[in-house]
C-alpha cells in the first residue's frame, strides 16, 4: 500500500514538472511572438510662408494656439497689389465695353448720317453730269474755251469719286464692323481678364491660411518685418498624423505587417497604453542608427517601421517623446 501511494506521488510529480515545462515553453513560444521595440514619437510639421515678398502686417496666433483649415494666420501689406488690380479691373471693364459696341454695330444717328452723305454726293454728281452736258454744248458753240470744258470734266469725275466713296461708306456702315475686329478685342478682353486674375492671385498669395487643422509649434517672424518669398512664418503641427518610428531586424520582418495593431506606451505615463497601427515598412535595409541601440548591434541590419498612433485624444504622446511599442503577433 505503501509503495503504490509512492508511485501515485511520483507520476504527480513528474506530470507537474511535464506541466510547467509545457507551460513555460509555450509561454515562452507566445512571448517571442510579441515583438517589442523603442522609438521616439514624430508628426507631421508644415512650415508655412508667404508666395509673395513684402512686410508682414498681421500676424495674429502664436505658439500652441490651435489652428483651423482655411484659418488666416497672417497677412502682408497688400496696397500696392490692390492698386494693381484695380488698375487691371479698369482695363477689363473698359475692354468688355469697347467689345460691346462693336457687337451692337453702328449707332443709328451714324448710319442715318451716311444715307444723308451719300444722297449729297449723288446731288452734287447730277450738278456735275448737268454742267458737263451744258459745257460741251456751249464748246460746240464756241461760246466757253477748250480749259473751262476740261474743268466741268474734272469736277464731273471728282463728284463721281466722292458719290462711290459715299455709297462704300453707308454699305460699311450697314454692314456693321467687320468679323476680325470684333474677335481681335475679344482677345484683348481675355488678356485683360487674364492679367485681372494674376494680380488677384498675387493679392491672395499675401494672405497666410491654414493648410489643415493644427498646432503652432514655431512663430519665425514677427508683425512689421519684412519677408522674402518662401521664408518660413510659422510652422504648424498636424496632431492627428503622429507616429513612433522602430527599426526591426531582419529576421523579424516577416511578423510585422501594414495594419497590425500595436499598444504604445511611454515611462512619462507609466501604465497607459495607447493604440497604433503598423501604417509603413520601410522596402530597405538599413544598419541600425547609433542613436537608439548599442555599440553591438549598430552592425545589424534592421526595417524602418512607423507605428500611426491611433488612440490618444488628449493628445499626450507629443513630439521627441521616448515610446515603447509592442506588437501584437
Amino acid at each position: 500500500m505503501k509503495k503504490r501511494v509512492l508511485v501515485i506521488v511520483a507520476l504527480a510529480v513528474l506530470a507537474g514538472i511535464a506541466l510547467l515545462l509545457w507551460s513555460g515553453r509555450f509561454g515562452q513560444r507566445q512571448e517571442a511572438d510579441v515583438i517589442t521595440a523603442s522609438g521616439t514619437v514624430e508628426a507631421t510639421e508644415s512650415q508655412l510662408g508667404f508666395q509673395a515678398p513684402g512686410r508682414i502686417i498681421d500676424l495674429n496666433v502664436r505658439e500652441g494656439e490651435r489652428v483651423r483649415a482655411g484659418q488666416v494666420l497672417a497677412a502682408l501689406d497688400a496696397a500696392e497689389a490692390g492698386a494693381r488690380r484695380d488698375q487691371a479691373a479698369a482695363q477689363v471693364a473698359a475692354a468688355r465695353e469697347i467689345l460691346r459696341e462693336l457687337e451692337r454695330g453702328f449707332r443709328p444717328e451714324e448710319i442715318a448720317q451716311g444715307r444723308a452723305a451719300l444722297a449729297a454726293a449723288a446731288d452734287r454728281l447730277r450738278d456735275a453730269q448737268r454742267d458737263l452736258a451744258r459745257s460741251q454744248r456751249l464748246l460746240a458753240g464756241g461760246a466757253i474755251s477748250r480749259e473751262a470744258y476740261d474743268k466741268t470734266q474734272l469736277a464731273l469725275q471728282l463728284a463721281q469719286s466722292q458719290h462711290a466713296q459715299a455709297r462704300e461708306q453707308l454699305r460699311l456702315l450697314e454692314s456693321g464692323q467687320r468679323r476680325e475686329r470684333i474677335a481681335a478685342q475679344r482677345a484683348q478682353l481675355a488678356q485683360a481678364q487674364a492679367a485681372l486674375r494674376a494680380s488677384e492671385t498675387v493679392l491672395d498669395n499675401m494672405v497666410l491660411r491654414a493648410p489643415a487643422d493644427g498646432i503652432v509649434t514655431v512663430r519665425h517672424r514677427e508683425p512689421g518685418e519684412t519677408v522674402p518669398a518662401g521664408a518660413p512664418v510659422l510652422t504648424v503641427m498636424a496632431p492627428q498624423d503622429r507616429w513612433v518610428r522602430i527599426y526591426i531586424p531582419e529576421n523579424r520582418l516577416a511578423a510585422v505587417r501594414l495594419g497590425q495593431p500595436a499598444a504604445i506606451s511611454t515611462d512619462t505615463y507609466p501604465g497607459r497604453r495607447y493604440g497604433g497601427q503598423v501604417a509603413f515598412i520601410a522596402s530597405e535595409a538599413e544598419f541600425t542608427p547609433k542613436n537608439v541601440q548599442t555599440t553591438e548591434e549598430r552592425v545589424k541590419l534592421v526595417y524602418a517601421v512607423k507605428v500611426r498612433i491611433t488612440d490618444d485624444p488628449r493628445f499626450e504622446l507629443k513630439p521627441g517623446l521616448p515610446a515603447d511599442v509592442r506588437l501584437q503577433p
